[in-house]
């Protein structure tokens, strides 16, 4: 009797083993996984944060929503992008004309894709180092106008969820503002901008993102 019990448990620990044969074929199984899983996670990346810009841009949205209640309908008056991108106009960067809705350091105002328009820094004019602060351009064709009285209404005839008033800062080559004492002929700087996404995030003037 005490014989057969040594002989099972003997068997049934064999048994319990992994074979070679077995453990190569776990191994194999294990890499089909990885070789499936490894390409989707840039495209999960990817999505979730196109996810949380297109949440930033309706936030910005509804601020500038609120701003027209209050201002007949007027779209904020604001520059193309907060220095030290290149705007060639003086009004406030959009974070600064919607700060009364909005907080102007708000990480709405960063696309998570973004590691170079919103981190770009410049000197005031006391020499204070201050950063961009911000990853969307604003189409200043709608500045301080009602849509109906804007270039896009009136001799596009487009229709408000066809004019994107804010969208990426980005895929494209892109000018700064020149150093004070330097020239634009003698100096004109200029930088590279990657793709914040696979595709470009859109604030459209009726309020929807796409």
């Amino acid at each position: 009797m005490g014989h057969r019990v040594v002989r099972a448990v003997g068997r049934r620990g064999v048994a319990g083993a992994f074979t070679l044969l077995e453990l190569l074929v776990a191994i194999a199984i294990i890499s089909v996984l990885i070789g499936i899983i490894i390409p989707v996670i840039p495209k999960v990346r990817d999505s979730a944060r196109k996810a949380v810009c297109q949440s930033n841009l309706r936030q910005v949205g509804i601020a500038v929503a609120e701003h027209q209640d209050d201002h007949r309908e007027e779209f904020p008056r604001a520059r193309y992008m907060p220095r030290p991108w290149l705007s060639g106009d003086e009004d406030p960067p959009l974070n600064a004309a919607l700060a009364s809705y909005l907080e102007p350091n708000s990480e709405v105002w960063q696309c998570p894709g973004d590691h170079q328009v919103h981190e770009a820094t410049y000197e005031d004019e006391d020499g204070t180092a201050r950063e961009c602060g911000v990853s969307y351009t604003y189409t200043t064709g709608l500045s301080g106008r009602t849509f109906e009285d804007s270039f896009f209404a009136r001799f596009l005839e487009l229709q408000p969820f066809e004019v994107p008033v804010l969208h990426d800062y980005d895929g494209g080559t892109y000018e700064l503002e020149v150093p004070e004492g330097r020239s634009p002929d003698e100096f004109q700087p200029t930088e590279q901008i990657d793709f914040f996404h696979s595709s470009r995030s859109y604030l459209y003037a009726d309020g929807s993102v796409g």
